[in-house]
């Protein structure tokens, strides 16, 4: 599974967003653009998006620009993944038992399963406060916290009979 340019652009933005309001300032998206190294027109539709969804606000005119919608406390990174993404997903089988003849009973299918449990659980258990005080930076380049503790232990997994750890 590898997650979309698109997503990561989002996580960015929101990043950048979160930054610069937090000194009070609406940010521009030329601005995001310059600064997170992403094409404006890819911008302007991830912006509509993430705005869609209620995590961002946008505001024309002069002294225009974006900000946060909801408070970074609020604002899921799984939601926000899954808004490019769709519902996150390791292998088909894993919810569709229909498309392997193997799937009943199927050790691997119950390992996607679960693996997918697990991402998901974590993702959803992760804020954009969570990113970033993941040790991003502010535009000056000035770490805002130098760790990062994962919510929820995730060291087994339960594959239906034994666990893997």
């Amino acid at each position: 599974m590898l997650v979309s340019l698109q997503a990561d652009y989002a996580l960015r933005v929101l990043v950048d967003v979160a930054q610069h309001q937090a000194r009070g300032i609406a940010v521009v998206t030329r601005e995001i653009a310059e600064r997170q190294r992403v094409p404006r027109v890819f911008l302007t539709k991830i912006v509509a998006q993430l705005a869609s969804h209620g995590m961002l606000r946008t505001q024309r005119g002069k002294g225009g620009g974006v900000m946060l919608g909801r408070t970074p406390e609020s604002i899921i990174l799984l939601d926000v993944i899954e808004t490019f993404e769709g519902s996150l997903q390791f292998n088909q089988c894993a919810h569709d038992a229909k498309c392997c003849g193997l799937s009943e009973g199927c050790a691997i299918r119950g390992f996607w399963r679960t693996a997918e449990k697990h991402l998901k659980g974590f993702l959803g258990a992760q804020t954009l406060a969570d990113l970033l005080a993941l040790g991003a930076t502010t535009a000056e380049g000035v770490p805002l916290s130098p760790t990062f503790e994962p919510a929820g232990e995730l060291r087994t997994i339960s594959l239906g009979g034994g666990t893997a750890g």
